[in-house]
């Protein structure tokens, strides 16, 4: 396992996202103060990526000289030689920055369709809004489109399956897009709970969509059947929200990786049983990532204590 120093605002990590660039792996990350870094893991450094507030133009806040950004979650992606920032939060409207300069490239407008969740895959990125209930696609020259709208939304996951590109969004209920194609190609109910995060992964002839709710269950479905027709019966996985997830392989099987109370919970993403458990004592996990770094697949948690670890099969391993 690799672990980082803290990070130097000595504050707890809200988001984490995974990028390469440069020939190698970066990891962007939101700071309880709504501050922006980078940590690269072949060197060890962390480096303050100052930003200039979004709505910094607009007339509505011309009254608040001193207003700033209110980042909680961020989305990074290299695109011709540039790292790019798609951020936003709880209460401010996502835009996107060039981290290499800090210059402000795009921002919605001032509309209270606040960010949920964001994501970068491929070349696009990925925002679900509130209020306004829209999962939109990005690119980096600002130029966007409305792929769908989801009731109550709160998260949203992406995966690459061989060729194949899916775009979930989680709220009061599961959609499911196709990225290439655009369109919605399935929509799942977890029984009236609210979702709070969602993937997929690869099974042998299947492809599983599982999704975390509020109270702590995780639901798996078949994409490629009804939408009621569940793998396996919902687990209990926590008794309270399940709020991230991600999937690794771990032992030649797909795991669903949950974070609990000082550890990390493995689940078996074809049958649902519990798979292991590894204890992570002092880090009490904010957000998590699946991703290759720097050549390896691994998982990257980030923590309240300011810390940041990349776990690889070994160290997931049942104990």
């Amino acid at each position: 396992m690799l672990v980082s120093a803290s990070i130097p605002t000595d504050s707890a990590i809200h988001d984490l996202s995974v990028a390469h660039h440069a020939g190698r792996s970066l990891i962007a990350c939101a700071d309880e103060m709504g501050g922006v870094w980078t940590w690269s893991p072949s060197t060890g450094e962390w480096l303050a990526r100052p930003l200039p507030y979004a709505h910094a133009g607009d007339p509505v806040v011309a009254e608040f000289p001193d207003a700033e950004n209110s980042i909680d979650m961020l989305a990074a992606l290299s695109v011709d030689g540039k790292l790019l920032l798609a951020a936003g939060g709880d209460e401010q409207e996502p835009a996107l920055w060039d981290l290499g300069s800090g210059e402000l490239r795009w921002r919605t407008p001032l509309n209270g369709a606040y960010l949920a969740d964001v994501l970068a895959l491929d070349d696009t990125f990925v925002t679900a809004q509130q209020y306004s209930e829209e999962v939109r696609l990005w690119s980096p020259d600002g130029t966007d489109a409305v792929l769908g709208e989801v009731g109550e939304l709160s998260c949203l996951g992406g995966a690459r399956l061989g060729d194949r590109r899916l775009i979930l969004a989680g709220g009061s209920g599961v959609e499911v897009w196709d990225a290439a194609t655009r369109t919605s190609i399935a929509t799942f109910d977890p029984a009236e709970e609210q979702v709070w995060a969602v993937t997929a992964c690869a099974l042998t002839e299947r492809t599983a969509i599982v999704a975390a709710t509020e109270k702590g269950d995780l639901y798996a479905w078949d994409l490629g059947a009804g939408p009621d027709e569940l793998l396996y019966e919902p687990v209990a996985a926590s008794q309270g929200p399940l709020e991230a997830m991600a999937v690794m392989t771990v032992g030649g099987r797909p795991r669903v990786v949950t974070a609990g109370q000082d550890s990390l919970r493995l689940w078996d993403a074809v049958e649902g049983f519990k798979a292991g458990h590894v204890l992570t004592r002092g880090h009490d996990i904010t957000a998590m990532e699946s991703a290759v770094v720097d050549g390896r697949r691994a998982l990257v948690t980030s923590g309240r204590e300011g810390v940041l670890r990349i776990w690889d099969e070994s160290d997931l391993a049942a104990r």
